[in-house]
């Protein structure tokens, strides 16, 4: 694989990714269940809400991903050419899709009306992370060459 230099664009999608899954970590640690001031629930102690049994697998899937997403996210980084990079959007993609679905699962469970600001802030931090995977790939793109000039006797 050859080594290619990375874009402005580029480095600030692979950025705004990080910083989504940053924005999803963060999410942990605020209310998810909000039944008042002293009866918050982060993401960490959701497991206790009545009626959330059935989604302990995907619970335990989740706290799993999102440092592995953070990580990966830092690998942009790292990996120097355009087909890594390729991998890593999709790898981004995928991880951000299944937090996403487990997220939708995990809400669903929730009593109604009782939405902490830290649903809010993964889902906003899950469509940033989306957003800089496409402007992270969008960015290595190569362009055309323009200066060629079209073969003669066509």
């Amino acid at each position: 694989m050859q080594r290619s230099h990375s874009t402005p664009v580029s480095r600030a999608g692979a950025l705004a990714a990080l910083g989504g899954s940053m924005l999803v970590v963060a999410s942990m640690f605020m209310p998810w269940v909000d039944r008042g001031s002293s009866r918050s629930l982060d993401y960490w102690h959701i497991s206790g809400v009545d009626g959330f049994a059935g989604d302990q697998g995907t619970w335990r899937m989740s706290v799993v991903l999102i440092p592995l997403l953070v990580l990966w996210c830092a690998l942009y980084f790292v990996w120097r050419s355009n087909e890594s990079r390729l991998a890593w959007a999709f790898g981004g993609f995928s991880g951000a899709m299944m937090l996403y679905g487990g997220d939708l699962r995990i809400s669903s469970d929730l009593p109604s009306g009782s939405g902490g600001a830290g649903e809010l802030v993964a889902a906003v931090g899950l469509l940033l992370l989306l957003l800089g995977c496409a402007f992270a790939v969008a960015g290595n793109v190569a362009e055309p060459n323009r200066t060629a000039t079209p073969a003669k006797g066509r």
